[in-house]
């Protein structure tokens, strides 16, 4: 019981660190601030986690390891064979996860502004080998033009959720509706992977 207390607590800061960097940035945020969103004492915070530093890795840990789980059960979850099929289920499914967990997107761009150690762990750890199983379920697209397809993904996916306060005002639509995610979904599902029926 005393464990899972632990691992419960852990997770707690985990999350707090996660939203707290993704909104201030690793220099513009404290441990002591994040103890305070967790709401644990600076000692516990300390107790788990030795650094700022390791908090944040941590913190991508987390926010990677979820993002593979989705990414996994979207491609057991696949009724077909047909690679078209399974790229548009995980398009669908990268949306899903972007607008349940808009800290990625905000997590990313703040982290992919310098080169930095951060940064380069970050890619070689988790950007890699995502944008790896990527490429290898899109073999249709020429190499040339895998990067572009790739970020038109990430972009397309996630910045309506990252931004969902401006589309809000901008629109009048709120972009978190159960119905305005789906519709996304099957949006950007047939911008970057048309149904051979219909194109």
């Amino acid at each position: 019981m005393k464990r899972e207390h632990s691992e419960d607590t852990r997770r707690q800061i985990v999350n707090a660190a996660l939203i707290a960097i993704t909104e201030a940035g690793f220099d513009g945020i404290s441990t002591r601030q994040i103890a305070a969103r967790a709401n644990v004492s600076q000692g516990l915070l300390t107790y788990h986690f030795k650094s700022k530093d390791a908090l944040w890795h941590a913190a991508a840990d987390h926010m990677f390891e979820l993002a593979n789980i989705e990414f996994e059960k979207a491609l057991s979850s696949a009724k077909t064979k047909n690679p078209r099929d399974i790229q548009r289920t995980l398009i669908r499914q990268m949306v899903y996860f972007n607008a349940e967990h808009p800290e990625l997107m905000h997590f990313m761009i703040e982290n992919g502004k310098e080169d930095t150690e951060r940064s380069r762990w970050l890619v070689d750890t988790h950007c890699r080998p995502f944008y790896e199983k990527f490429t290898s379920l899109m073999s249709d697209i020429p190499d040339i033009d895998l990067p572009h397809a790739f970020y038109v993904l990430v972009g397309a996916s996630g910045l309506i959720f990252c931004a969902a306060n401006e589309c809000r005002q901008l629109t009048g639509k709120d972009p978190t509706s159960k119905a305005a995610i789906k519709r996304h979904a099957e949006y950007c599902a047939n911008l970057l992977i048309p149904d051979e029926h219909h194109s």
